[in-house]
């Protein structure tokens, strides 16, 4: 149990926040239209958590995939992997066994003012949650330099791990995210730059890391991940 807000409140105010995992699904590599499972969302005050393994390809945040002749874009990088869109914000992520991906849906309590900062709050209550038995503390805010950075971001040592993209809908909140297991991929790192420079944004390696890296053991893989993570829970409270 975590009794202390898991994110910095706007309002000063924190709401209660409970978060568990409730399965695991694979992605497939002829899906070229993310979903979120609206259905996973359960009474306000809890975030019901589904972990995904990941397939080799580049996920396009959904504001960004209606822009004209983007996805046609991506699509001609030499060597692409495969191209799908998701249905929450933000800029490129990739997949493979390097990565794991997050769905986490909930409603938030009646009493939060800013729905999306009390779900990032409880994902990154869960998420330390994980980390900190294994010596890693995480800290929200954007990473310069990393890939899709944004403001929902989670650093370790000022180094981007995990990135995590929210959509509201009729009360509804989903948090859908990725986590490095592994390090950058020579390949990963090549598509994720060719993608940003599309934007004008540059992709540091230097400004990413991944559990294996965080944590100094080489011993992690996507199984190990999900495994550990999928044991995880939060109880506590989250902005308001």
């Amino acid at each position: 149990m975590d009794a202390e807000p898991a994110e910095p409140s706007r309002t000063g105010r924190t709401v209660p926040a409970a978060v568990r995992v409730v399965g695991v699904t694979a992605e497939r590599p002829d899906e070229i239209e993310t979903v979120i499972p609206w259905e996973l969302a359960g009474p306000p005050g809890q975030v019901a958590v589904q972990l995904r393994t990941t397939v080799p390809r580049v996920t396009v945040g959904v504001g960004l995939a209606r822009r004209p002749g983007l996805l046609e874009a991506v699509r001609g990088i030499a060597g692409s992997p495969g191209v799908a869109t998701s249905p929450v914000g933000g800029t490129f992520v990739v997949g493979g066994p390097g990565w794991i991906g997050l769905s986490a849906l909930g409603v938030a309590p009646p009493a939060a003012v800013w729905p999306i900062d009390w779900m990032l709050g409880a994902v990154h209550g869960w998420l330390q949650g994980f980390l900190r038995p294994l010596g890693v503390t995480l800290r929200p805010g954007r990473v310069e330099g990393a890939w899709c950075p944004g403001f929902s971001d989670g650093g370790v040592d000022g180094r981007k791990l995990v990135g995590l993209g929210f959509r509201v809908s009729r009360g509804r909140i989903a948090c859908r995210g990725v986590l490095a297991v592994l390090p950058l991929r020579a390949d990963d790192l090549a598509w994720l730059r060719a993608c940003h420079a599309l934007i004008g944004l540059p992709v540091d390696p230097g400004r990413c890391t991944s559990l294996a890296e965080c944590t100094g053991d080489a011993g992690w893989d996507a199984a190990a991940a999900v495994t550990r993570l999928a044991r995880a829970t939060f109880t506590g409270t989250a902005a308001a």
